[in-house]
């Protein structure tokens, strides 16, 4: 059967606008911008088919006022998370910003803030049968935080390097035209990005390895189907 490529185009487009800003649940939004994932890997849909221009395509998203990070889970998470969804993330005064495409800053926002509900539920079991006096607790949380977001870094770098691996040439493409217009926008802001850590932190030896334990069980997310669902997924 022929595929008229104009209509394929225009229902991806349409899955696309699916979103939370456009009147539909956050589940509703979620599975929309699945299917639109899959056909454009199944047919092989690029951006530029889609119309997204250079200009269009980037948008900043960034936390909602009053959010809070007290314990630097997302701020551990935020950079291995951004890069597994192609996009680029800092930290202003109100909070951390994603910088993308409109699909993948919906998709990093969502899966940062799963993982850090993920990490804090381990780090509230963890200090359940914690016996270290107050003056300790503190080296404690900062060890299995650290511990756990580094581990769960590590898996989403793993995961990013074999997708370039088995990437198709027009998805090689799409990430360099994605690439190109992020720093185009990071340098229209005047936005200067480095990577932080937890070296100047004291932390608990136990706890770390606790942590890291832990970033071993966690999962990333909704499956994604298409050619790269089985590194997008646990």
């Amino acid at each position: 059967m022929t595929i008229n490529r104009d209509a394929l185009v225009e229902k991806i487009r349409a899955m696309m606008n699916k979103t939370v800003e456009n009147g539909c649940t956050e589940a509703e939004a979620l599975a929309s911008l699945d299917m639109a994932r899959a056909w454009m890997d199944a047919y092989e849909v690029t951006e530029q088919e889609l119309e997204l221009t250079k200009e269009e395509s980037v948008i900043l998203r960034s936390e909602p006022p009053g959010s809070s990070d007290p314990h630097r889970i997302k701020t551990g998470l935020a950079i291995a998370v951004s890069k597994f969804c192609s996009c680029k993330v800092w930290k202003n005064a109100d909070g951390l910003v994603f910088c993308g495409l409109p699909a993948d800053v919906r998709y990093a926002t969502w899966l940062l803030d799963t993982l850090a509900d993920f990490v804090q539920a381990e780090l509230a079991r963890h200090l359940m049968g914690c016996i270290a006096p107050k003056g300790e607790r503190r080296f404690v949380i900062n060890g299995f935080v650290a511990g756990c977001s580094n581990r769960i870094s590590e898996r989403l770098d793993s995961l990013c390097a074999q997708s370039a691996t088995v990437a198709t040439s027009g998805a090689r493409a799409l990430v360099v035209i994605k690439s190109a217009a992020i720093a185009k926008k990071v340098e229209e802001l005047g936005i200067h990005l480095r990577r932080g850590g937890y070296s100047n932190r004291r932390m608990d030896d136990g706890s770390i390895r606790a942590g890291r334990s832990a970033g071993d069980r966690a999962s990333f997310g909704r499956p994604v189907r298409g050619s790269n669902a089985a590194l997008r997924i646990k």
